[in-house]
């Protein structure tokens, strides 16, 4: 019989099949790299124990620091493409359940492209805890080291589920201030035919009727009607003359920066096919060139 001197247990209740999976995935890796590690499972009672074993010999040291490794990166891969989606589907379910499912749905995808963004961060932190746990213990009970050693890894979830549904609600609202501007819009009576909005580099922003004539200028200087980095925050002066007017069309003469800024955007979902966006014309030349100082 083969004098055993190091072996790891890794027992759980919950996740068998997830847990042999990658660490058999892991260990077949070492095996081709010449670090062959022995393993086997033992059920006791609920639970299930992979143990794993490194006998002395050649590389032993070596065998012992991989055989660490495996075991830390299996099951931090283990929580991170696993358990924590459960986690996070069990607790919107509990937290947001007088919810339509369709919200529930949102919140999860909304909290799951969060997650996906930073998984290779937390992947590594648990790792790396997990690598120094099994510095001194041979047994690590994974259901355990969840709930008493994770604690904020948790509370990180929770935190990203909880922003997940102030951004729901956020864009819920927004809808429905969208909504009920265009449905304003639709039964007014236009009060001018075509309005052409040119904005400076200074930030003042002029509106001409189809003539030529100005309809209104503004100079964007106050604290809330200011330009900042090429991003204008005059969304609700500039939609509030619109809505007045109630335009049958509305050209925006301005550059591609603007023309995808969230102001102009929300002008566009009010207004929808009443807006058009010209990059370049005569009267861009002519009205830039002669009557607004940039």
């Amino acid at each position: 019989m083969k004098d055993v001197v190091s072996d790891i247990a890794i027992g759980t209740a919950l996740y068998r099949s997830e847990v042999r999976e990658r660490l058999k995935a892991e260990l077949n890796f070492l095996t081709g790299e010449g670090l062959a590690i022995e393993w086997k499972e033992e059920e006791r009672d609920l639970w299930t124990f992979f143990v794993l074993q490194v006998i002395p010999g050649k590389k032993y040291g070596k065998k012992r620091i991989a055989c660490r490794f495996a075991i830390a990166k299996a099951i931090s891969d283990l929580f991170v493409n696993h358990v924590e989606i459960i986690y996070v589907k069990n607790y919107i379910d509990k937290y947001y359940r007088y919810w339509l499912p369709r919200e529930r749905e949102e919140i999860a995808n909304r909290a799951g492209e969060t997650l996906k963004k930073l998984r290779v961060i937390r992947r590594n932190k648990i790792l790396q805890n997990l690598y120094d746990y099994l510095a001194d213990q041979q047994i690590l009970l994974i259901e355990g080291y969840a709930n008493f050693r994770l604690k904020d890894y948790w509370s990180q979830l929770r935190r990203m589920v909880q922003r997940a549904g102030q951004e729901l609600v956020a864009a819920k609202d927004y809808f429905e201030f969208i909504r009920l501007l265009r449905y304003f819009v639709e039964i007014q009576e236009p009060k001018i035919q075509k309005v052409h909005v040119f904005i400076n580099s200074a930030g003042t922003f002029y509106l001409f009727d189809q003539k030529g004539n100005i309809i209104r200028k503004e100079v964007l200087s106050s604290p809330s009607l200011t330009v900042n980095n090429g991003e204008f925050s005059y969304e609700d002066f500039l939609l509030s003359i619109l809505i007045t007017l109630v335009p049958q069309k509305i050209t925006f003469h301005v550059p591609d920066r603007i023309w995808h800024c969230e102001s102009v955007q929300t002008i566009q979902q009010v207004f929808g096919n009443r807006v058009i966006h010209c990059t370049g014309c005569d009267k861009c030349r002519h009205l830039y060139a002669n009557l607004i100082p940039t």
